[in-house]
């Protein structure tokens, strides 16, 4: 059985090696199309051959999962520049803003009297990944009308 170029609809959970969910779709399943592209890698494999009703685990390793921790995303900021009203507790998350105004999630790893040292890897960075995959339903694509044109 090869769902390759159909419609497949999933529920699934997403979850670390430790038990952790860090996405649980199993109460609204997705729909997608099984085509190389559309979805991570790993869903399109595994649904590929699943049967409708089949429920399997995948695992993906943390180098194919989100990307590698990086040096270059904990940034340090002198305390100087963040203002006192701001609580700041090591462990927490918080939102920082570029000068554009673009936020970004980031854990504060440290904090001195001189300055303050936040992650912005995100937390599933280096981690491997379980998904719980339900194949649902299997479908032809959608009928797509294509343009004439009269030359």
């Amino acid at each position: 059985m090869d769902h390759a170029g159909k419609m497949v609809r999933v529920s699934y959970k997403g979850f670390f090696d430790d038990g952790a969910v860090f996405i649980d779709q199993r109460a609204q399943p997705i729909e997608f199309p099984c085509i190389d592209g559309w979805m991570p890698p790993v869903f399109i494999e595994t649904t590929r051959s699943m049967a409708v009703g089949e429920t399997r685990t995948v695992r993906v390793g943390a180098n194919e999962a989100y990307e590698e921790h990086t040096d270059e995303r904990v940034l340090e900021v002198k305390r100087a520049n963040i203002p006192a009203s701001v609580k700041l507790v090591v462990g927490e998350m918080v939102n920082l803003e570029d000068p554009t105004g673009q936020t970004y999630p980031a854990r504060l790893i440290e904090l001195t009297d001189n300055k303050a040292v936040f992650d912005r890897n995100h937390d599933a960075i280096a981690k491997a990944l379980n998904f719980e995959i339900t194949l649902l339903d299997v479908s032809d694509l959608p009928n797509r009308t294509r343009p004439t044109t009269d030359l």
